[in-house]
């Protein structure tokens, strides 16, 4: 196994097995009944170290008392060195009371895998893909897309470290109406730069970024695009907002041409894409692929897609349109996949790139989602099965938005007009670890208020900083013995053995239990489990170091403290380093 604690387990699970298959023998058990153990960590110490309802689920099936079964396995448990003492609490429970130096062999652990404490083998899991953020490049990524990028990154990089193999991927929303919307408000913003009196409607892109790019291409083309005012407002005359903004498009790509057209579109994407990509980096989020929606029209994916499912009887000719039966799948109605005029909707797109998630090998798919999507789960899994595709591999993971909250004031957002708080100016105002940490330590579908005087605090009470003073603390620790002339350089050899005060056995006790915190957080795809983990490490640590003088001790006693402090500190940067937060040695 990876782990010390996974070990502990294992061996706990070994000699329970042993005492089952010798009941199995002795006809107590059905022999032919299958036997799922479970061990928990215990709350109290006063109840050992760990638990098993084994006998509470076992009592129908061997028609005993639960009590009567606890005794019954207890004595038929081989003798082992790891436990010191058993005992039957309540209806049925049997405590587990572990030798001391099954406490502390935790260290030795972490010394002999170091940055890999906690961590899974690699490669022995499952392919995983992880698609997440994804936001439509039509402007720069506010503190929404934020939580989307922290959470669906620390849940690749939990994921990662559970042993599974994991790739991270971007959906780019290259093609369809946001993206024409996107293009000719930069055409509008370059009419003005020449000095056309034209107004951008309402419900064009307003953001500073779209006149940028206004400008730099009139510096770029001049007045090589100029199409006069009373023929844009002749277009659109008499519309409703909507229908206005479309006829406004359609009106630009006829006088533009498609190469002029695209001049537009191209500077916006590749401007927008560009920026989202640098943004990202600088929040340590990085992507295997940046998957192009554009590509699944020239690659013909789309067609191939909507071929299949004609085939196949599950989309019908109505109005002109082609309509997938989703209401076949439990979707409240069908819905259309290729319009009126031919052209695919943006769930043809899905889909097709849906299909080929799954036609490249991964065993799950993950999609991050902003919880406004809620009611797309089930078309899409409906087009998978119909395309006769494992449904059940794709994963779907809702994410809320944040709300920002200054001087405890809500500030209020608003994408297309411009008025948001964009994710750089979060990373500058708070830095990036403490928008990681923030975003990270709440349940993807949980609402969240980010307090951002709190996430700049220098206190307790900001649960990143109080992580990372615990991981500095330690650091100056090791700073100051040196300044002594302490040798420390031994410490992984020190004599555990005097180690066993409470707040030294709650430490180890929380070094045991991380590498199969990974595992659950993984599992139940909960990165925030990390946080709350690195929380209850740190506050440890915290009353240990106010209780102890560690470099006042003498040896065997301070070896092992620094050591436990050694093993604390690595376990800390472990933790940190699965949510992408830095590990500072000084605060």
């Amino acid at each position: 196994m990876a782990s010390r604690e996974s070990t502990l387990k294992d061996q706990l699970h070994s000699l329970f097995t042993q005492a089952i298959d010798a009941l199995k023998t002795d006809q107590v058990i059905p022999a032919d009944h299958e036997v799922s153990i479970q061990f928990e960590r215990t709350r109290q110490k006063e109840h050992g170290d760990f638990a098993t309802n084994l006998a509470m689920t076992l009592a129908k099936p061997a028609r005993r008392n639960p009590r009567e079964l606890a005794e019954l396995l207890i004595a038929a448990l081989p003798a082992d060195d790891l436990v010191t003492k058993v005992e039957i609490a309540g209806p049925g429970f049997i405590n587990l009371f572990l030798a001391q130096d099954a406490r502390y062999a935790v260290l030795n652990t972490v010394f002999e895998k170091g940055n890999q404490y906690g961590l899974g083998v690699p490669n022995s899991k499952q392919k995983i893909m992880v698609e997440f953020v994804s936001a439509n490049p039509t402007g720069p990524l506010h503190v929404g897309h934020g939580r989307g990028a922290a959470y669906g990154d620390a849940l690749a990089r939990v994921l990662s470290a559970a042993g599974n193999t994991v790739e991270r991927e971007y959906y780019v929303n290259d093609a369809g109406r946001q993206m024409d919307i996107l293009a000719v408000s930069v055409w509008l913003r370059y009419l003005q730069a020449n000095e056309v009196d034209i107004d951008l409607p309402e419900n064009g892109y307003q953001g500073d970024y779209v006149a940028e790019m206004g400008q730099d291409l009139l510096a770029s083309h001049g007045n090589q695009y100029i199409v006069d005012k009373a023929v844009i407002e002749g277009a659109r005359a008499d519309l409703e907002l909507e229908e206005a903004l479309d006829a406004t498009i359609e009106l630009a790509k006829t006088k533009l041409g498609n190469d002029g057209f695209e001049i537009f579109f191209k500077r916006a994407l590749d401007s927008i894409l560009d920026d989202i990509r640098q943004d990202l980096g600088e929040f340590s989020v990085d992507y295997d692929t940046w998957f192009s929606e554009r590509s699944l029209f020239t690659d013909g994916k789309i067609t191939k897609a909507i071929d299949k499912l004609k085939a196949s009887g599950d989309v019908y000719e109505k109005g002109g349109a082609w309509w997938f039966k989703t209401t076949d799948y439990g979707d409240e109605k069908d819905r259309v996949v290729i319009r009126d005029n031919g052209q695919p909707t943006y769930f043809a797109s899905d889909i097709a790139y849906h299909a080929d998630k799954l036609d490249r090998g991964f065993d799950l798919a993950i999609n991050v989602w902003g919880s406004d999507h809620h009611g797309y789960i089930p078309r899409v899994k409906a087009s998978l099965e119909a395309l006769g595709l494992d449904k059940e591999k794709l994963k779907v993971v809702l994410v809320q938005f944040a709300v920002l909250y200054r001087d405890g004031a809500k500030i209020p957002m608003s994408t297309r007009s411009g008025k948001f708080v964009t994710l750089r100016e979060l990373r500058d105002e708070v830095g990036s670890d403490a928008a990681r940490f923030f975003y990270a330590q709440r349940k993807s579908e949980q609402h969240m208020d980010f307090d951002l005087d709190l996430a700049k605090s220098q206190s307790k009470d900001n649960p990143m900083y109080y992580v990372q003073y615990a991981h500095a603390r330690i650091c100056r620790i090791f700073k100051t013995a040196e300044e002594r002339g302490i040798d420390t350089s031994a410490i992984a050899n020190a004599d555990f053995s005097v180690l066993g005060s409470d707040q030294e056995n709650a430490l180890l006790t929380l070094l045991q239990k991380f590498p199969e915190l990974l595992q659950a957080a993984a599992a139940n795809y909960e990165p925030h489990q990390v946080t709350y983990y690195l929380k209850d490490l740190a506050t440890a640590l915290q009353a240990y170091y106010a209780s102890t003088k560690i470099l006042e001790s003498e040896e065997p006693q301070r070896g092992a403290m620094l050591a436990l402090c050694a093993a604390t500190r690595q376990t800390l940067k472990n933790g940190l380093n699965v949510i992408g937060v830095g590990a500072p040695e000084s605060m």
